[in-house]
């Protein structure tokens, strides 16, 4: 069981986390979102950094006792969750991605906006029933969106490098390629169709593993209009 509360970012969510759990340290990717860090920074928590596979699972064992912070990336990786779930009881899954995804972990949270809603959603385990009929789920438009996931993935599959679950209802489609270049062409031409492709995210060493997500992943978006 769980207990909801609403945000309007999920940064506020992780503000609540740290502060109700007094997180004085916490392991976080290197590959993600800068507004994460700033947010753990700005409330006093350290963040301590792992490295992830070519299949965005954590490179390193944890200790038990640790807050883990594990995104679920592009919203294709919830087979890695279910994984860290049993293994870690103080994982907090980050589900900016998967807005549809089932809340799982000691924490979860995720990130209304991306999808088209107002509200994101902190899920926080307990042994208590709590409510959850207010929980906007739009099945419209979360069947639209998996609809256009499995044309893309159709449509990329033979280039994607990726294996990617197509159980999954996620934020864009994830297409690794083989060379830089080709992610610049790739990059190109979607932009002539009038789509927006995004450099996920800040640039990391070229001796990280995660430097190839960030140079020869194009993260193509999936429009329900």
């Amino acid at each position: 069981m769980y207990k909801v509360l609403k945000f309007d970012l999920a940064r506020n969510a992780i503000r609540y986390l740290v502060r109700t759990y007094k997180i004085k340290e916490i392991k976080i990717p290197y590959y993600l979102c800068d507004a994460v860090r700033h947010t753990l920074v700005a409330e006093g928590c350290r963040p301590l950094f792992y490295h992830i596979d070519d299949n965005f699972y954590p490179a390193e064992e944890f200790s038990e006792e640790k807050f883990i912070l594990y995104p679920n990336y592009w919203g294709v990786c919830s087979a890695n969750v279910q994984k860290l779930v049993e293994k870690y009881p103080r994982l907090i899954v980050d589900n900016a991605h998967a807005y549809f995804d089932e809340p799982q972990g000691f924490a979860c949270f995720n990130a209304g906006h991306k999808f088209g809603f107002e509200t994101s959603y902190l899920y926080l385990k307990s042994n208590n029933k709590f409510p959850m009929e207010d929980i906007i789920i739009d099945e419209r438009i979360k069947n639209i969106r998996k609809q256009k996931f499995i044309i893309l993935h159709n449509k990329y599959k033979a280039h994607n490098l990726l294996n990617i679950d197509l159980n999954s209802n996620p934020f864009c489609y994830p297409c690794l390629v083989d060379t830089a270049a080709n992610a610049d062409t790739l990059v190109e031409e979607l932009n002539k169709q009038g789509l927006t492709i995004y450099r996920y995210w800040n640039f990391l060493p070229k001796n990280f593993n995660e430097y190839k997500f960030y140079s020869r992943l194009v993260p193509i978006p999936i429009m329900t209009n």
